[in-house]
């Protein structure tokens, strides 16, 4: 290979392995606000707002179902956040980093108030706090310029 070719070679590597990486960091933050998207849709469809139309309400009309589903959606939400959290633990993004760092806490209390609901507990608290930390991570992500719309997916069992 000629001299000039190999410098035309290295030139363009340096300028397309750049590229290449702010594409596949726009791929993974894409693929980040789905899978919280998901998540919130979970969320606010089958547990936010039967909870404020009082359908968990003991005596309500399909009371244990409605609380039983919320628990199954929980659940799913969960498998969300957690693959977001795979997501963010070897990225360098500060995006990812910085909303990375609140997801730990509310995969916790999704698989909790989850699995509680799942067994017939309604655990109002918890449903609250989960409305709490929800609405904080989708105002943290806004402020940042990468907004989190909720995005309907089938859960499997609903």
């Amino acid at each position: 290979m000629k001299k000039g070719a190999t410098l035309v070679l290295a030139t363009s590597l340096l300028i397309a392995a750049p590229l290449q990486q702010a594409q596949a960091s726009a791929f993974e933050k894409a693929k980040f606000v789905f899978h919280l998207g998901v998540a919130a849709y979970a969320f606010n469809h089958w547990v936010w707002q039967p909870y404020r139309t009082y359908k968990f309400k003991q005596g309500a009309p399909g009371q244990r179902t409605a609380v039983i589903k919320a628990g199954v959606a929980l659940v799913f939400a969960a498998t969300q956040v957690n693959a977001a959290i795979k997501m963010t633990q070897n990225s360098a993004d500060p995006f990812l980093k910085n909303i990375g760092g609140l997801l730990p806490d509310l995969s916790k209390t999704l698989a909790t108030v989850g699995a509680n609901l799942q067994n017939g507990k309604f655990d109002e608290a918890g449903i609250q706090k989960l409305n709490t930390a929800t609405t904080n991570l989708l105002d943290q992500a806004q402020q940042q310029g990468h907004p989190i719309r909720p995005v309907a997916a089938p859960i499997p069992g609903l």
